[in-house]
């Protein structure tokens, strides 16, 4: 079996216009060879089952850097803590901080459209978190600070491409683990490859047996798409 746990923003879509048709190729010959690809994102459960449809892709999934892992009838395996739990910490944090956050919970849906370069349906998918909180930071001097002070109540820290992001769970290489654990338990010779660009991505790139880091300028669905023939012509697939 082959696997793929991939990032969708600056990865399978463009970062700037969502654009995913350049990967076309690739998701046909890796949908040919019966491998899984699994949107591995901080992006939310509703989010994602809007690019699945829109790809061609269905689940397993693994949301929110982790929080939850949707499985392929649609069943969530939670890994995280509730959002209406990590909000208020993260507000109580940054006041401890002395740093200065914008919450999506403070953000109407045509403010996260802008933020995202999204419409204003989009938005409010994103709007729909269950295990996390995304945020701005104002003040980027403060960010250690801020992390220490989600630490001591048991909250994380991490950077995405647009947003940091406050959770309670380990971040998307625990959802990666799960699923692998998971699946060698009918295909022992499990295979998987990992895609990413940011922070957020390196959990999971040290777990599977074939990372690929994408690097600024050489990102987006075009560079997806050619890393991903690339090393299906070295595996033999």
């Amino acid at each position: 079996m082959l696997a793929v746990f991939t990032d969708l923003d600056n990865c399978l879509l463009d970062h700037d216009t969502y654009e995913f048709a350049p990967a076309l190729p690739a998701v046909a010959r890796l949908r040919a060879a019966g491998a899984a690809i699994v949107c591995t994102t901080s992006k939310t459960r509703a989010e994602v089952e809007y690019w699945l449809s829109r790809i061609g892709l269905s689940h397993p999934s693994i949301v929110e850097n982790g929080g939850g892992v949707v499985l392929e009838d649609g069943r969530v395996e939670a890994l995280g803590r509730p959002r209406a739990e990590i909000t208020p910490a993260l507000r109580q944090a940054a006041r401890d901080a002395g740093a200065r956050v914008r919450c999506f919970a403070d953000m109407e849906a045509a403010e996260i459209a802008a933020r995202c370069n999204m419409g204003l349906e989009r938005a409010r998918l994103a709007a729909q978190r269950e295990f996390s909180e995304p945020f701005v930071l104002e003040t980027p001097d403060r960010e250690q600070a801020l992390r220490e002070a989600l630490a001591r109540r048991g909250l994380r820290l991490t950077r995405g491409g647009r947003f940091h992001h406050a959770f309670a769970h380990e971040g998307k290489h625990a959802g990666v683990a799960w699923l692998c654990r998971r699946w060698r338990q009918q295909h022992p010779a499990l295979v998987t490859i990992g895609i990413g660009d940011a922070p957020n991505d390196e959990g999971f790139l040290a777990l599977v047996d074939h990372p690929v880091r994408l690097r600024p300028p050489d990102t987006g669905p075009g560079a997806w798409n050619r890393h991903v023939l690339e090393l299906l012509e070295r595996l033999g697939r």
